[in-house]
Formats: structure tokens, C-alpha cells, sequence
């Protein structure tokens, strides 16, 4: 994590791309050129919005690929006359492959919870072992030392997840749809992750964690809202592509300036929504 990798396609070419074509289409139809009236259609729109969704996200989003099938179902029903009689099925394959979505979203999610367990125990054992080394070889090592270290990590063994918002691991997973979440992050190993946020709100507070070096999270977010609570020296960098959306940074700049070993890049795109950065 502390070293630089070299930043993946987050889509920024992607918009320009869509941006320049929506440009030449209009001088074009300015010049009297020929230019299919379905270029500028409703559907087209969420065909663009889809295809750059899917390239920002490296074709690993289902709101992207919702959208995308969307705008080519309608274009094709709308414009071409081509009618493959799935409307009385949108909305249950919808519904379905939504909740097959969740299934999975949540089982990857285990997982790496399972995964950051398993870790923490074999760092715990791989401790407790040294301790041990360390007994064997002074006999100035006090027990009560030992014990009091291993303490504090106990609260990250319950699960890691809480069911009043807060989470012990490293990385986020959070996906959110129709409904609020506040979710309060507990790690010193922070390794940023990936939020997804559909007409719903997400309330994420990073003031308890802390890392050194780069991390990066990916914010994916349509018609909805996310507040970032971010400690005030941390070097907060947003790269995030807006399509009609607001982002606001509210955070209180201490006198020292910013931590340059902390930086935190936001990635992702904001659809009809917002995303406000905030610190105390």
C-alpha cells in the first residue's frame, strides 16, 4: 500500500469520449448533415451513461450494466420497431437479478471479512508465539505486559461488522439501495474498498482510522448521497466524474496543513447525487 501503483482507467477518457461525440452530432445536424434523430434520444443517454459507467468501474457494475440494458431495450423497441415482448418482464427479472446480486455482493463481502479473521488470528498466534520466545529467553518480560497488549484487539474479533454501524476491517464494502446507513470504521490499516449507493444515503465516518502511503475508494453512487467524515490532516484527493451532481468539501483545515503520508483518493462516478466531505 505504501507504494505507488500506477492509476487504473477511472473513466475520465471514457466521458471525454461521450462529451466530444454529443459536440460533433450537434454541429454536424448544424451543418445539415444527415444524423439519425434516435442519436439524441432518452435511451441513447442511458446508453452512454451505462457504457461509461461499466468503463470507470473496469465492467464490474451491475448499475451500469442495468442501465446500459435499459437504453438498449427502449432504442430498440422505440426506434427500430423491435419489440421482443419483455416488458411484462422487467421488473420481475429485475427484481431477481437484484436480489441475486445481494446474494453475492454479501457472500464476496464474507469472504473477505473471513479472510481479515484468519489473518488476525495468525498475527494474534505469530504474537503470542514471540511473546512466548521472548519468556523462554529473559526472565525481565512481565506477564501482565503481554496480556495488556493483546487486549485492545478483542474488539475486532466480534464479528468485525456490529450491528450499530461499526466495522472492524480493513477495507469497506458497503452496498447500499432504498435505504440510510451510517457506518463508523475501526482499523489502522485502512486499505480504502468500494461503496455503491443507489437511491439511498451512506454516512461513512473514517475519523478512527488510520494508514500510511496511498488509499483508494471507489465511490459509486446514482441518485443518492454520501457524506464523507475524514480526519482534518488527512491529503483527501477527488477524482470522481459528476453527471448533474454536487460534491462539496466542508472539511476544517487545521494550521499544519495536510498529512502528504495520508492520502485518501476518491474514485467513481456521482449520478443525480451528491457527496459531501466533511472534518471537525
Amino acid at each position: 500500500m505504501n507504494n505507488y501503483t500506477k492509476p487504473r482507467n477511472d473513466g475520465s477518457i471514457a466521458f471525454g469520449v461521450i462529451i466530444l461525440g454529443i459536440g460533433l452530432v450537434l454541429l454536424f445536424r448544424k451543418f445539415g448533415l444527415f444524423i439519425p434523430d434516435w442519436v439524441l434520444t432518452w435511451p441513447m443517454i442511458l446508453i452512454a451513461v451505462g457504457t461509461y459507467t461499466l468503463i470507470s468501474q473496469q465492467f464490474k457494475s451491475f448499475f451500469g450494466s442495468v442501465v446500459l440494458f435499459i437504453g438498449v431495450y427502449f432504442l430498440l423497441k422505440r426506434e427500430f420497431d423491435l419489440d421482443l415482448g419483455l416488458d411484462q418482464f422487467i421488473w420481475p427479472v429485475g427484481l431477481i437479478a437484484l436480489g441475486i446480486y445481494l446474494i453475492t455482493y454479501k457472500k464476496q463481502e464474507y469472504k473477505v471479512i473471513d479472510e481479515a479473521r484468519k489473518n488476525w488470528e495468525t498475527s494474534r498466534k505469530n504474537k503470542k508465539e514471540a511473546s512466548n520466545a521472548e519468556k523462554v529467553e529473559s526472565a525481565e518480560v512481565v506477564e501482565d505486559t503481554t496480556s495488556s497488549k493483546e487486549e485492545p484487539a478483542k474488539a475486532s474479533d466480534s464479528g468485525f461488522v456490529r450491528a450499530t454501524g461499526t466495522a472492524f476491517m480493513d477495507r469497506i464494502h458497503e452496498f447500499v439501495i432504498f435505504i440510510g446507513v451510517n457506518r463508523k470504521l475501526m482499523t489502522k490499516n485502512f486499505l480504502g474498498g468500494k461503496a455503491t449507493v443507489l437511491f439511498g444515503g451512506l454516512d461513512l465516518d473514517l475519523t478512527q482510522v488510520d494508514f500510511s502511503g496511498i488509499a483508494t475508494l471507489d465511490l459509486e453512487v446514482g441518485f443518492g448521497g454520501v457524506t464523507l467524515l475524514v480526519p482534518p490532516h488527512w491529503d483527501v484527493r477527488t477524482e470522481v466524474s459528476n453527471i448533474a451532481a454536487g460534491l462539496e468539501d466542508e472539511r476544517m483545515f487545521r494550521e499544519g496543513g495536510v498529512d502528504t503520508n495520508k492520502v485518501l483518493i476518491l474514485k467513481g462516478f456521482l449520478l443525480f447525487s451528491g457527496l459531501e466531505i466533511k472534518s471537525f
